[in-house]
């Protein structure tokens, strides 16, 4: 008798956020954990993260640490962590497996194709203080200014035709490829594909002029929108 069919498997690839351990310390890690959280809350919610580490550290802890912000671990790269997560339940990759892109220290690291787009949302009105405008599975663009204590994220490219002096954010399930526009740059914080700056960070040339964010080689470079 042919046994019943109960799993069917597809092909697909699955946007990952590589996050790197720089130093085992427990108490800094929960710290800048809690920290992107707060940052970036709608990044870091279901954000799925494989782990990679050149130096042993309490991986349950980390675990721990990683859930409390809503971050879900789903493996660690082959190395130091490989036997604890094992115990653990997790998957251990190869290092150099798909989706890996340059490292910018300190940051977590975006990996992963981009997802499907939806049509693009466009916003009329200026975002207030306290606003957050969420484009899911494409770009946002606004019309007008974001103001401060606001929030733009999309899971494409931001595009503000006004100041940007909130937050804005950009792949936020790890299309490192996404970038921000906008015509007056004086943001409070900028991210791409998990990788952010905050405003004491970005004091560059293009603050208060028409300017760009990308990632490259996996850290932020902020530069006029000519290139």
């Amino acid at each position: 008798m042919t046994p019943k069919k109960a799993l069917e498997f597809k092909g697909r690839m699955l946007s990952l956020t590589r996050a790197r351990i720089l130093d085992p310390d427990l108490a800094a890690i929960t710290a800048q954990l809690q920290d992107f959280a707060r940052q970036m809350p709608r990044a870091a919610q279901g954000m799925p993260v494989v782990l990679e580490a050149e130096m042993a550290v309490d991986l349950g802890a980390v675990l721990a640490a990683m859930r409390e912000v809503g971050m879900q671990p789903l493996g660690v790269t082959d190395g130091v962590l490989a036997a604890s997560a094992r115990q653990w339940g997790l998957a251990v990759l190869a290092p150099d497996g798909p989706g890996r892109t340059g490292r910018s220290a300190g940051t977590v690291e975006p990996a992963g194709a981009p997802a499907a787009r939806r049509p693009t949302r466009i916003v009329t009105e200026p975002v207030r203080s306290g606003q957050q405008i969420y484009a899911a599975e494409g770009d946002l663009v606004v019309l007008s200014a974001v103001s401060a204590g606001a929030e733009v994220v999309a899971d494409g490219c931001v595009h503000v035709y006004g100041a940007l002096r909130g937050r804005a954010l950009a792949g936020a399930r790890g299309d490192a490829q996404a970038r921000i526009f906008c015509r007056r740059f004086e943001a409070e914080l900028v991210a791409v594909a998990g990788v952010y700056a905050v405003a004491e960070q970005m004091q560059s040339d293009w603050r208060g002029k028409p300017a760009q964010v990308r990632l490259a080689d996996g850290k932020l470079r902020i530069e006029g929108l000519d290139g």
